[in-house]
């Protein structure tokens, strides 16, 4: 975009030439350049949102191609996305940056909430939240290599119940070790993926510091995207799963916020927006997100698993959700997964739930 819109409201982000402060969230397994171009397919062509890929680890990337590594594959002159980094050794962080430069990011996310086990062990992911002094030395670190934006991702708290004042210390430590904006992941390390996120949290630690402040969680509806901007004055509302049911949500946003435009090729439409319309846009976007992953991967059983994976992720928002699964599930070849989709979205009306509990 060219000056800030009329449309969308002003953030802490809009000096970073972000006038459009809703993003898409890394999700591992998920955030492949194929789910970022459907994204990108649906979002209107006067917006830039930034869409980040899935975790990277940096003990790897130097060793990996970025032409063949499915992973690291970017689209053609794909911009506005950003690279999510797991690690914490200087060795590995900057020939990593410099081969990621490569492709031209918006910039560089630091991964502080991942609670998973495997990224523990190496004090990666929400470990690091442990201890504010070392988080702030990879920050520095990451700094020192990057010549574009580097912000951090992670949890709202650490154990089970939330500190606020720890919160507000680490994220502070964070600041002064020069991280450009930070996300916040509104439920605590114990909390994983599920229950409510608390909003208010990050509206608090907003208020508090002098960069941009992301919320991110339980967010599934473009409504909850733009109250978060708008009720708890926060920069920006970062949408994780909800994408997989809802790949046009930034589209919906942008429509709500009073924007005409459209994305390529859907000129003089609407966003899909009662159940019904939401369910039959969901097939529509499953046959092209197959034919993005035929375009960008090789290895059928890798396109089957990414597919099944963006299924069982989003499926669950619609009413016949589980046996769509099911049924993409039997599928033994990538022509067969396409007849299975088509033949599913002529036959089944499949409406859309508004929200669901998170699990």
């Amino acid at each position: 975009m060219d000056s800030h819109s009329p449309f969308f409201p002003h953030s802490r982000l809009t000096p970073y030439g972000i006038d459009f402060p809703f993003l898409i969230a890394p999700m591992v397994g998920l955030s492949h350049v194929a789910f970022r171009e459907l994204v990108r397919s649906y979002t209107p062509k006067n917006i830039n949102a930034l869409r980040y890929t899935e975790m990277l680890s940096t003990r790897k990337i130097p060793n990996e191609k970025l032409e063949t590594t499915n992973e690291l594959k970017t689209a053609q002159n794909e911009s506005f996305f950003i690279p999510q980094l797991l690690g914490n050794e200087e060795k590995f962080i900057a020939p990593s940056i410099e081969k990621l430069m490569i492709k031209k990011p918006w910039g560089f996310d630091i991964n502080m909430g991942c609670p998973v086990s495997h990224t523990l062990k190496h004090n990666w992911g929400v470990r690091l939240m442990g201890d504010k002094d070392y988080a702030a030395s990879i920050v520095r670190m990451v700094k020192k290599h990057s010549p574009v934006p580097v912000s951090v991702k992670l949890r709202g708290g650490i154990s089970e119940e939330e500190n606020f004042n720890y919160l507000l210390d680490f994220v502070s430590s964070l600041q002064n070790a020069g991280a450009d904006f930070l996300t916040i992941h509104a439920r605590t390390r114990a909390q994983k993926h599920s229950g409510e996120a608390n909003w208010k949290l990050v509206s608090q630690v907003r208020s508090e510091l002098s960069i941009p402040v992301v919320a991110n969680g339980d967010i599934q509806t473009a409504q909850d995207a733009v109250s978060l901007l708008n009720d708890f004055n926060v920069d920006g509302a970062m949408i994780a799963r909800a994408a997989t049911a809802r790949p046009w949500i930034l589209w919906q946003i942008s429509e709500l916020l009073g924007n005409s435009e459209t994305p390529l090729g859907y000129e003089g439409l609407k966003a899909p927006q009662t159940s019904d319309e939401e369910g039959a846009e969901y097939a529509r976007a499953c046959l092209k997100l197959i034919s993005i992953l035929c375009d960008y991967f090789t290895e059928e059983e890798y396109i089957l698993e990414k597919f099944r994976f963006f299924a069982a992720t989003g499926a669950r928002w619609f009413q016949f959700g589980h046996h769509f699964w099911r049924l993409t599930m039997r599928a033994k070849t990538v022509s067969e997964l396409k007849e299975t989709v088509y033949e599913f979205s002529q036959n089944c009306e499949n409406p859309m739930t508004n929200r669901i509990k998170m699990l």
